[in-house]
């Protein structure tokens, strides 16, 4: 019995010492101690993304356009006047021997020109030297007659000359020469193609 007591005894001192952990104790974080004269690393910061710009791209400069110079009523005449001049001047006049088809001056002037008013001032100033056909009848057969870009070509003009009882055909063009005008006229002879007669005058 007292050896059953002892045994008591012991067993509950050596419990005694024995402690078993408790889960719900906290235990502070181990610390590392900071050594003396050292500076904490400061974190690195990266800078932003900045976007790509995109290309540049040149564009052409526009040209610089040059106004086309206009040309007085005046100067227009004058030119009319020296055609016809060369034409009345010319051999030629004396070989025409039937009726004219004077066809409208044709403007490669590239600016807006009068060109029945310079038609009519070439016929005028050559009507006591040529024949020239009936314009109302002209201007009848003109609108029975295919053109192409707003005129007649030169097998429609022969056909206009032979419909409207012409013989010879009187044509003209006007277009840029360097600064000013050139004014060119062409007199053919419609039952053989031959051109009787060609020249030019200019003027600013």
């Amino acid at each position: 019995m007292r050896f059953y007591r002892v045994s008591l005894i012991l067993a509950a001192a050596v419990l005694g010492g024995c402690t078993l952990p408790n889960p719900y104790s906290s235990q502070p974080a181990p610390v590392t101690p900071a050594t003396p004269g050292t500076q904490p690393a400061e974190p690195v910061v990266q800078p932003p993304l900045r976007p790509t710009p995109p290309p540049v791209i040149e564009l052409p400069e526009a040209p610089v356009v040059t106004p086309l110079p206009e040309m007085s009523s005046a100067n227009l005449q004058q030119l009319a006047d020296g055609l016809a001049a060369r034409l009345r001047n010319s051999g030629a006049i004396s070989e025409v021997n039937g009726v004219v088809l004077l066809d409208e001056i044709r403007n490669l002037a590239g600016s807006p020109v009068d060109t029945r008013g310079l038609t009519e001032r070439l016929q005028g100033n050559l009507a006591g030297s040529l024949r020239f056909a009936d314009s109302a009848r002209v201007s009848s057969l003109r609108q029975q007659l295919a053109y192409q870009d707003g005129r007649a070509d030169m097998a429609a003009l022969v056909r206009l000359g032979r419909q409207s009882g012409a013989d010879y055909l009187l044509s003209g063009s006007l277009s840029r020469s360097g600064s000013g005008f050139s004014l060119q006229g062409q007199l053919m002879e419609l039952a053989s193609g031959e051109v009787l007669w060609s020249d030019s005058v200019s003027g600013r």
